[in-house]
This record gives structure tokens, C-alpha cells and sequence, in this order.
């Protein structure tokens, strides 16, 4: 079965460019230059049972996909390579995926559950999606916003602090370091916490913020002083935060030769994936569009580099939370990774709804 990825390339609907025998060389080339990493030439393909034409018509059909910009010869005298678009051409029309291996389901399921809190189930995802690929694995905390909150907690500090515990549903805790402009006793803490979860327990943060937002607006003569004061440190304490990004396996990128040969690019690459900014903003695009991304070339905005992202989002409860996917070069084996960012999405899911 074919992937459609939801992302530039071949638009839904609209007639295929190639015909048969063009799209069965581009498919071949792909694959021969994802599985060896170096230009691809006209006999090599000629010889393969599922091309099955001269090599001078592989030669033809190379200048063609050239000219639409799918291929391109890096040498004078070498073969050629798929571009960025010709990859997009062929995940979007060609790509056939395969299943997971039994050995692939079951490491990916025993991690997870191995996994102690929600922050070492995250950890655990990145490292066995590295593991599997070998491309650097990535997965974002789930999103406060989107999460439900189980209770909130005030506990009393020095010099007039308090801490706001945020615990969710899935059992992350999210900590906020509030200040008073008036002392309150430990006691009235403790009711101004029972009234604040009368309030916001069980809804999502998004849904508490605005909830709180209505009552703090109210008229404060229908309030009391401490009801007015919680509802003050609750707006407070459930303000957004973004959400931490784990990532696994950098070191990979220096096994690909089209990426290690280039310093600079390397550089810039560590540089946008240790400020995390624009690989969570890759990620939240795939939290919008709540099913898999596959991000090609410059489409991810984080670098110029031979780069592809294939993202997948995570649910609790039937709601999307998070993301996470694979970073790796573009000549990854798609047909693989695709299925193993996708399962492993489903057994994070699956193990916070157990948590």
C-alpha cells in the first residue's frame, strides 16, 4: 500500500506526471540509492527484473526525470540521485511499507513497559526508535495543554513562595514556583487547593486556564477574599509551558556520508536540534494534523541540509498529547521507519492510558 503523507508533493487528484515505465526507473533508482548511498547508473537498473528495459532507455528516462528536477547528477560521469522532490514523488506514489518484524514489536512494546513514569516511557521511546532505525529518535512530552489534570497541590515555601503541583492523568507532574503578595496559613493553602480542584480537576489545562479566566472576571463582590486569592494562584499556576523534547542517537547524522562530508552543515544541525525550538515546532505541526508527517528536505524549516522527518503523534485517552518520529537523512529507508514511528506512537499511547 502506498503512503500519502499530507505534505507538498503530488497533489490529491491531480494526474500523475509519469507513466509506468518512467515511474517503475524513479522507484528503482530510489530504492538503489537508499539501500547503497552512492549515484545510481543506467545499467544497474537496466538489469533489474522489475525495470526490464535497455540501458539506453534507462538513460532517456534519467535526462527526463532530471529535467523535472526528481533526479540530479552530482558528478559529470556518475549516476544519478534522487532529489528532494523525487524523494516526496516517491513516498507520496511509490512507497511500499513494510510490517514490523515480531522481534521489532515486541522490543518496542517491552520498553515501554519497562518504563518508570512518564519521562522514562519518553526516554525509553527516543532510544528504541534509534535503536531500530539507526536515525536519531525524537518524542515530545506530552503537551500540558492537552493533558488532564488529576489534582493540584500548594504547598507552602519560605519568604512568601508557594508550589503549584500540576498532576495529570497520566501521571506527569508539573511543578510552578508562585509568589504572595500576602502570606496565607498552611490551612487556608489546603482549602484554596480543595476549591481550585472543585473547579479544574479532570479538565485539560487549556480548559482550566479558561475556566479560571471566566471566574477571576466575575464581580469580586461575589467572591470571597480567599476564594478570589485561589483563583488568582490557580490562573497562575496553570499557565503553559512548552513541552520537553527527548532525542537519541545525534551521532547517527555522522554515519551518512552526504551529511558528515559537509562541517558546516553538521554544525548548524546540532545547533537547531540542541535549542529544540524548531525541531518542537516540526513536531506541533504533526500534533495539528493528528495522524503521520513526513517532513523532506528543507520542508521541516530547521536546516538546509539532505534531511527527512517522519513524525507521528501520540494519544491519551483518544486525545493527541504529543509526537514523536525519527531524524534521519533523506535517503532513509522509508518503507521501514514509516511503520516503526507509527507503532511505536500507538504503544506510548497505549501505555499511558494503562498508567
Amino acid at each position: 500500500m502506498a503512503v500519502r503523507s499530507n505534505t507538498p508533493g503530488l497533489p490529491r487528484g491531480a494526474p500523475d506526471p509519469l507513466d509506468d515505465r518512467t515511474r517503475r526507473v524513479l522507484s528503482a533508482i530510489v530504492r538503489d540509492y537508499i539501500q547503497g548511498g552512492e549515484p545510481v547508473g543506467s545499467h544497474a537498473i537496466a538489469r533489474r527484473p522489475d525495470v526490464d528495459v535497455s540501458s539506453a532507455t534507462v538513460r532517456a528516462v534519467m535526462v527526463d526525470l532530471e529535467e523535472m528536477g526528481l533526479l540530479q547528477k552530482p558528478h559529470t560521469s556518475a549516476g544519478r540521485i534522487p532529489t528532494a522532490q523525487g524523494f516526496r514523488y516517491y513516498v507520496d506514489a511509490l512507497l511500499r511499507v513494510k510490517p514490523p518484524l515480531p522481534e521489532e514489536r515486541e522490543q518496542i512494546e517491552r520498553r515501554a513497559q519497562e518504563a518508570k513514569q512518564i519521562d522514562g516511557l519518553m526516554t525509553a521511546a527516543s532510544r528504541v526508535l534509534h535503536s531500530l532505525t539507526r536515525h536519531a529518535g525524537v518524542v515530545s512530552t506530552p503537551r500540558p495543554q492537552s493533558e488532564r489534570l488529576q489534582r493540584i497541590e500548594l504547598l507552602p515555601l519560605r519568604e512568601g513562595r508557594v508550589l503549584a503541583v500540576l498532576v495529570t492523568r497520566s501521571g506527569a507532574v508539573h511543578n510552578r514556583l508562585l509568589t504572595l503578595h500576602q502570606p496565607l496559613p498552611p490551612a487556608q493553602l489546603e482549602h484554596a487547593a480543595n476549591y481550585l480542584n472543585s473547579l479544574i480537576a479532570d479538565r485539560t489545562l487549556a480548559e482550566a486556564q479558561a475556566l479560571l479566566r471566566v471566574e477571576l472576571d466575575r464581580d469580586r463582590r461575589e467572591l470571597g477574599e480567599l476564594q478570589a486569592r485561589a483563583l488568582a494562584l490557580g490562573a497562575e499556576a496553570v499557565q503553559g509551558t512548552p513541552p520537553e523534547v527527548h532525542i537519541e542517537g545525534q551521532a547517527s547524522f555522522l554515519e551518512d556520508k552526504s551529511l558528515a562530508q559537509d562541517v558546516e552543515k553538521i554544525r548548524a544541525l546540532f545547533r537547531a536540534l540542541e535549542e529544540k525550538e524548531q525541531l518542537l515546532a516540526v513536531l506541533d505541526r504533526t500534533l495539528a494534523a493528528e495522524e503521520l508527517r513526513i517532513f523532506i528536505g528543507a520542508e521541516s524549516g530547521i536546516v538546509q541540509a539532505d534531511l527527512a522527518i517522519v513524525a507521528a503523534p501520540y494519544r491519551l485517552k483518544g486525545e493527541v498529547v504529543g509526537a514523536l518520529g525519527v531524524i534521519g537523512p533523506t535517503r532513509m529507508d522509508y518503507s521501514r521507519v514509516i511503520p516503526l514511528v507509527e507503532l511505536t506512537a500507538r504503544t506510548v499511547g497505549l501505555t499511558l492510558d494503562e498508567a
